[in-house]
């Protein structure tokens, strides 16, 4: 038996030892191919994102309602509306447009990894590319009417002036890179069709539409749109030199014209991305970075709720988004919803917040008093709950995606081992399924990145000497452990990344649990200190402070100073 049949058979064994749930997330999501689910067939090209692929029937009475038809009726829409926006017959322009989209989206969930978008986001791309290409047909029945109160600009300019690239910018920042790539060569040859069959314009709007999508990766502030359609305005100058240089006309008095609006061109796209971006978020629920911003603002009322009910999850949630925001730039992960997510990953906590550790302070411990089973039903309930306050808040998806993974389907090892203590298998036989978070496992490097910060920022409070070599050991043992519990089995993170995640928690933990230099402290002011705790010093008049001696007065400046306390 070769080595794949091994890890085949090795994988079947877990998936049959997992609970019912738990294995039905196995099966839907395990492809190999960085946790995302892939289509091999024609007939699958349109199932449902997330879910098992759609079989073939094998009967003559084949259930019509398995068919995804919100994805049938969004090509069918497309298909019609770019149709009538394009200059030929609408049958055979549809027709075109069904077999190229079809195509492309077959070969595109296929190949590449990060094309995997759900119902949402196809509406989203198919609503957006309808309002570029009619835009586009808008402005081009619009620029002859300009020229005739304008004759002095050249009526072919104001194509240069057209921002297609904002939908590929609008893509990249709500979607990822892959999408905006596929996004825009599609809305790149469809507008250039519009362009009386122009291939030089399909070539032009394609170049500042990529450039565009990439120059607004983990867009955090409106600023760096702003620079993004700058960039975009230097490249279509640049691309419009390279036309002059090909059909030899040097620069005149048009090609200045068209410079200048291939300059607008990128400054239009990078209007039309700031209008529509807020609304987008409003609308389709997208959770930009921008949108993260807001939500890392420590005065958010969730977190002040949390500071409040919560002081020690809230101390807690702040390390671990300091864990795993500099361990997300150290494998090209997005560090700001690492630490986002990170800061609201434990808001679940918030309804019962003495039943949790790092809250209790000097209470009574209340899991004491309760059996293994319910403490484990009150830890599990944290998730769903924290998941519920999410939605409340509107967090966003992505937030609500790794508060609901980030303890994936770990084993509550302590209870588990406590309840078996406690087993009489005469009676009941404890099983460990009970004792299992619910999952899903984290599907994304963010996920993984926070389930490793808060095992390893929980598991660094135990330790009673936390060296540099005590706190490497524990980072690596604890990173061993969820990896071969199977918990980053869905997600992107490779054996390299968890090299550099380690590394980046080791240097963040020791300078945490860093060691301070103790104070001395003067033999005088220590004898006076015993005095006045032995003494009475409610006795001892208010004017003492005024009639002390002036050599320890100045002693007591100079302290000061070295505290940094008292200028100088």
């Amino acid at each position: 038996m070769g080595s794949r049949e091994k890890g085949r058979l090795l994988d079947r064994k877990r998936i049959s030892g997992l609970g019912e749930p738990e294995r039905k997330v196995m099966n839907a999501r395990s492809t190999g191919n960085g946790g995302y689910h892939k289509k091999k067939s024609f007939f699958k090209v349109f199932t449902r994102g997330g879910r098992p692929a759609i079989s073939l029937p094998t009967g003559p009475w084949w259930n019509f309602r398995k068919l995804p038809w919100k994805r049938f009726g969004l090509l069918l829409l497309l298909s019609l509306a770019v149709g009538l926006l394009l200059p030929a017959q609408t049958l055979g322009t549809s027709l075109l447009v069904i077999l190229l989209l079809a195509i492309l989206f077959e070969f595109a969930t296929a190949n590449i990894r990060k094309f995997s978008p759900d119902d949402k986001d196809l509406l989203f791309l198919t609503l957006l590319l309808v309002v570029m290409l009619g835009a586009t047909k808008v402005s081009l029945a619009v620029f002859p009417l300009i020229a005739q109160v304008l004759p002095e600009i050249p009526s072919s300019s104001y194509g240069y002036g057209i921002g297609i690239a904002a939908g590929a910018m609008l893509v990249r920042i709500v979607l990822n890179s892959e999408t905006a790539l596929v996004f825009s060569l599609v809305a790149s040859t469809f507008a250039g069709w519009l362009m009386d069959n122009s291939f030089f314009f399909s070539v032009y709007f394609f170049i500042g539409s990529v450039v565009g999508a990439h120059s607004v990766a983990f867009c955090e502030e409106r600023t760096i749109l702003v620079k993004a359609g700058a960039k975009v305005g230097l490249v279509n100058i640049l691309t419009i030199l390279c036309q002059t240089l090909i059909t030899s006309k040097w620069i005149g008095f048009d090609m200045g014209f068209n410079l200048l609006f291939g300059l607008l061109g990128g400054v239009v796209a990078a209007a039309v991305v700031l209008g529509f971006l807020p609304m987008l978020e409003g609308l389709f629920g997208y959770t930009t970075n921008i949108k993260l911003l807001e939500l890392a603002n420590l005065n958010h009322p969730l977190l002040n709720k949390m500071i409040l009910e919560a002081p020690g999850t809230y101390h807690h949630s702040v390390i671990v988004g300091t864990l795993a925001e500099t361990a997300a730039r150290s494998i090209n992960a997005n560090p700001l919803l690492a630490r986002v997510s990170a800061y609201y990953h434990d808001i679940g906590k918030i309804n019962k917040p003495l039943y949790f550790v790092e809250n209790q302070g000097r209470h009574e411990n209340k899991h004491d008093k309760l059996a293994p089973s319910m403490s484990s039903l009150i830890l599990i309930a944290h998730v769903k709950e924290g998941l519920e306050l999410a939605r409340e808040y509107r967090l966003g998806q992505k937030v609500n995606n790794i508060i609901q993974q980030h303890h994936g389907t770990n084993l509550i090892s302590f209870f588990y081992q406590k309840a078996k203590e406690q087993e009489n298998l005469e009676i009941e036989q404890v099983e460990e399924g009970a004792y299992r978070y619910h999952g899903p496992k984290p599907q994304t490097k963010e996920a993984g990145l926070v389930m490793l910060a808060d095992a390893v920022e929980a598991a660094s409070r135990t330790l009673l000497q936390p060296t540099p070599a005590h706190l490497q050991g524990l980072v690596q043992r604890i990173i061993n452990n969820v990896f071969t519990d199977g918990q980053l089995d869905e997600c992107e993170l490779t054996l390299k990344d968890l090299h550099q995640i380690a590394r980046s928690f080791n240097l963040i933990l020791a300078g945490i649990h860093h060691h301070r230099v103790e104070y001395p402290v003067p033999l005088g002011k220590e004898s006076a200190g015993k005095k006045r705790n032995n003494g009475d010093l409610h006795k001892q008049p208010a004017k003492a402070g005024r009639d002390r001696h002036p050599e320890d007065k100045k002693g007591g400046e100079e302290d000061l100073k070295r505290l940094g306390m008292r200028g100088a």
